[in-house]
């Protein structure tokens, strides 16, 4: 049997290995500022459901346990670049994804509790490569252990093992009974496989007590969580420094930079693309609450295009301006600065097709209107 399991567990780990996907903890990654936005929506939401982190009072039955939302993690499960958002309780476990839209991947209600006590906790393991989330509860009692990453937009399990106390053949108590995926395996069979499946990873153990243990504290990390996404989401802006031709033409075109990213009011932009192949006119549409973008028209400007912006920074806000092309909602990212909203010009050239080009050796955005947008 010792040869056959052995087998088996290579080929399950095989297995488990190409189910894993990469993860990094506390990184914003590739994350959008409309999915920073809708992860605090989430955090939010839960906080009103559970109650914000708290110790629980010496009077309570849980004296010294964490309560309310006390736990909230980014972590990469499937090696897109983008982070999950793992939040735990005391009460419950929530994970979501964002993919243009938030959605929720479902995973077991109840945070795990490996022992028989009460000894709530979330255990991850995470490195460059994998990302699990282990989920498991009286593991001694037979209890089934899942580590489980992100397929899709759904969490699957890589491995699936009991390790429960039983019965030896003497009638002393103490033995192993252990499984792989539901084959029988021996407990160092066991140990074997679990520690070739975590090897060279990162095991974040998180308690939800307040007691000083060699587990990872939950203590400040919603916190933590909630600053990294209001950085994507209440970034500073700062005037650009950078020139800007349109056609090979230099223009005086006023913009923002935000992570790496120039940020343009429309009429301004409407404005320096006037009479080219791109032009496009702006409108507000009152009864719709809404700005209208009509391509291929000659822009009819209001007054106040092109000015200046005063050098220096300035605190800048997601904003959820409603932009139409035509009959098509269009997803922009804008921040609100100074009361004005700027949009970022590679969205722009995406949806109305114009090239944008990056000449860093002469700190230039190019924009070419005869040419189609391209990444």
């Amino acid at each position: 049997m010792f040869g056959r399991s052995r087998r088996f567990l290579c080929a399950v780990l095989v297995g488990a290995l190409c189910v894993g996907a990469a993860g990094a903890a506390d990184a914003t990654g590739n994350l959008t500022p409309k999915g920073a936005q809708a992860y605090l929506d989430a955090i939010a939401q839960l906080q009103g459901q559970y109650g914000t982190a708290s110790i629980a009072p010496k009077d309570s039955p849980l004296s010294g346990m964490w309560q309310g939302l006390s736990l909230a993690q980014l972590v990469d499960f499937d090696g897109d670049g983008t982070p999950e958002l793992y939040c735990g309780s005391f009460s419950g476990q929530h994970l979501y994804t964002y993919d243009g839209e938030l959605a929720d991947l479902k995973i077991p209600e109840r945070v795990s509790n490996f022992g028989t006590d009460v000894s709530p906790a979330t255990l991850l393991y995470i490195d460059a490569d994998k990302a699990y989330l282990v989920d498991g509860y009286e593991v001694m009692n037979g209890g089934e252990v899942q580590y489980l990453t992100k397929q899709g937009n759904q969490m699957t399990a890589a491995l699936t093992y009991v390790d429960a106390i039983g019965e030896n053949p003497d009638g002393t108590w103490g033995a192993h009974i252990c499984t792989v995926n539901g084959q029988p395996v021996s407990s160092e069979e066991l140990e074997s496989a679990l520690a070739q499946l975590t090897a060279g990873m990162t095991e974040k153990n998180y308690s939800y007590w307040d007691i000083l243990s060699d587990q990872d504290t939950v203590d400040g990390t919603v916190q933590q969580t909630i600053a990294a996404l209001r950085a994507l989401t209440n970034p500073t802006a700062v005037v650009s420094s950078h020139k800007v031709t349109v056609d090979g033409e230099p223009v005086s075109l006023a913009a923002y930079e935000i992570g790496g990213n120039n940020y343009f009011k429309l009429r301004d932009l409407a404005q320096a693309l006037s009479g080219t192949a791109a032009q496009f006119e702006v409108a507000w549409n009152g009864a719709a609450q809404r700005i209208d973008l009509t391509a291929h028209t000659a822009y009819t400007p209001v007054g106040g295009e092109l000015a200046a912006l005063p050098t220096g920074s300035k605190a800048a806000a997601l904003t959820k301006a409603s932009v139409y092309l035509g009959d098509t909602a269009l997803e922009l990212t804008a921040y609100e600065i100074g009361g004005n909203n700027y949009f970022k010009l590679r969205d722009l050239g995406a949806a109305l097709d114009f090239a944008v080009q990056w000449d860093g050796a002469a700190q230039t955005v190019a924009i070419d209107t005869d040419a189609p947008y391209a990444e």
